[in-house]
């Protein structure tokens, strides 16, 4: 694609969300679910006409994972209430990492014993599994704050969601590597490989976000100078992490985001509504690319043939969800954690929308896996049913549960 092409699509993707914005006043559904219909009806009409976007599933994966996510991870962690992250940590790390692999597990055995064909082995089952249970807040938790519903709540699903998506990419790349045949489908080294790439992130990250934090406190600073430095910090994190140490950028840039609040807080408190302004607008932007492309990738092939496969994944999807978050919560309130509204859990499961990383990992699958499509028809389904279904009925739920 030469700069033309690519100054053309961000205009024309730009155009959607303008459109999208003046929409959203007269048709009352999330604005991301908006975005991928505007998107697919804009791949209907380039398809009828002839033109070539120069969209293709593979260079969105290069986008989504390399500019997109760190903005879209950098942008939440950022913006979190870290007080009240750091009083929920356990039950936020009890979701996303045991409730992670619950569901994993969970939909891994549905899905497998429920399509039960000899081309989608138990391993395509793990594959799904881990891809549609990263979850992805942004709908629901710009319809929670409209609602004005507790913060508590808000720092649950959000703070859940950060860290699930961190694991989940992690977990998808171990157990696509046993898929490849690039290691051995063995515990121990699988348990070790998620160390180290796990809490490696957490290293580098942290390291980075002190030392980026410890530079601000050297020089003046104002609004214009910290959307630099920030920027600098989100994208360095991530290639320093992914292509210098080999450990997940994802993870590193969430706790760069965290460790670079917490130790710049006093050069930040003066500049803070701004540069969370602009951040906010970062994220905006990423999202609207996100959702846009989507609708762009979207092929209806995979609503008639895998329709099927689809459902089971919904279902499996739903069962896991209510298991994983009701043993959390249960596990919590046994050992170590804070206890929490008996109503919240219900809104934790509906609101477990997919959205950026389930899109991010079915597209990087290799197209050697003779299972792809079907995990890839898979993801792209539950992110829709999400958007199209939970996102737009979960304010009536919040409303419902007097919450």
């Amino acid at each position: 694609m030469n700069i033309h092409m690519i100054v053309s699509i961000t205009l024309l993707l730009l155009a959607v969300g303008v459109l999208a914005i003046v929409l959203a006043r007269f048709i009352r559904i999330p604005y991301t679910l908006l975005l991928v219909i505007l998107g697919f009806i804009l791949s209907l009409f380039t398809v009828a006409f002839g033109i070539d976007t120069g969209v293709r599933a593979s260079n969105f994966q290069d986008l989504m994972l390399f500019i997109l996510l760190p903005v879209l991870i950098f942008e939440a962690a950022f913006a979190l209430n870290t007080q009240l992250l750091l009083k929920y940590l356990p039950n936020v790390l009890t979701l996303a990492t045991l409730g992670l692999i619950i569901s994993t597990v969970v939909i891994a055995v549905f899905l497998y014993f429920g399509i039960d064909h000899p081309g989608f082995p138990f391993i395509a089952a793990l594959l799904t599994g881990v891809v549609i249970s990263a979850t992805d807040p942004v709908a629901v938790v710009g319809q929670l704050k409209a609602l004005k519903a507790p913060d508590d709540l808000n720092v649950l699903i959000e703070g859940e969601s950060l860290f699930n998506d961190a694991t989940a990419i992690v977990l998808f790349s171990i157990i696509l590597s046993i898929a490849l045949g690039q290691s051995e489908p063995d515990l121990t080294s699988a348990v070790l490989t998620f160390c180290n790439v796990f809490f490696g992130g957490i290293i580098v990250g942290s390291v980075l976000g002190f030392f980026i934090a410890l530079l601000v406190k050297l020089i003046e600073i104002s609004v214009p100078h910290m959307v630099v430095i920030t920027l600098f910090l989100a994208y360095g994190t991530f290639y320093i992490a992914e292509h210098l140490f080999h450990v997940s950028g994802i993870v590193a840039v969430m706790f760069a985001a965290l460790l670079f609040k917490k130790y710049a807080h006093t050069q930040l408190k003066a500049i803070h509504a701004g540069l969370h302004n602009i951040w906010e607008s970062l994220g905006f932007i990423a999202n609207i690319f996100v959702f846009v492309l989507l609708g762009l990738v979207v092929s209806l092939n995979m609503f008639t043939q895998m329709w099927l496969a689809i459902l089971f994944a919904i279902v499996g999807a739903f069962i896991a969800r209510i298991i994983a978050v009701y043993f959390s919560v249960w596990l919590n309130q046994a050992t170590v954690g804070q206890a929490i509204n008996p109503k919240y859990p219900a809104i934790m499961i509906w609101g477990g929308l997919r959205g950026a990383v389930t899109i991010a990992l079915v597209l990087s699958l290799p197209t050697e896996l003779p299972y792809w499509w079907t995990i890839q028809s898979i993801g792209f389904g539950i992110v829709l049913f999400t958007l199209i279904i939970q996102a737009t009925t979960t304010p009536l739920l919040v409303k419902k549960l007097k919450i």
